[in-house]
């Protein structure tokens, strides 16, 4: 076995560990989605931890089948530094999904008599935070002129 063939039994493995993700993300979703009893704050971030998961393992899956068997296509000196945003955004989404679910649990915990924290409209600024704050973060990537070899 010479290392090409080895790097792409890896690829194929990485494929199918994230398709399991991305499929067990929907999966846990579902029930959030369609059950009227889990529409509540914590739910509706726990969705939001699911939707990050979804979009952050599909984007993984596409970019190593690109990278192995598409590279001519994928790496043009355009297309560089939108990789690397949509590496660090992908990301980061899980990680500000997170620390929103812990943000928020800490708020209602600390404030219990404040109820602004245990709706969902506060859940829903949150999530528009966590997003748009993610998408700002890395923005600048997408505008430098530098050179980027990853």
């Amino acid at each position: 076995m010479n290392v090409h063939e080895i790097e792409v039994i890896i690829v194929i493995v990485l494929i199918i560990t994230l398709g399991l993700v991305s499929i067990a993300a929907c999966l846990y979703a579902i029930p959030l989605c369609f059950i009227r009893q889990f529409h509540k704050p914590i739910h509706l971030l726990t969705l939001n931890v699911c939707i990050a998961a979804f979009i952050c393992s599909t984007y993984w899956c596409i970019f190593f089948i690109m990278n192995t068997y598409y590279l001519h296509v994928i790496w043009t000196l355009q297309s560089c530094t939108t990789i690397l945003y949509l590496h660090c955004m992908v990301n980061c989404q899980v990680f500000y999904s997170l620390c929103m679910v812990s943000l928020n649990r800490l708020l209602t915990t600390v404030y219990t008599n404040k109820a602004l924290f245990r709706t969902n409209r506060w859940t829903g600024i949150c999530i528009g935070v966590q997003w748009i704050l993610a998408a700002l973060l890395y923005s600048p990537v997408l505008f430098s002129n530098a050179e980027v070899i990853l």
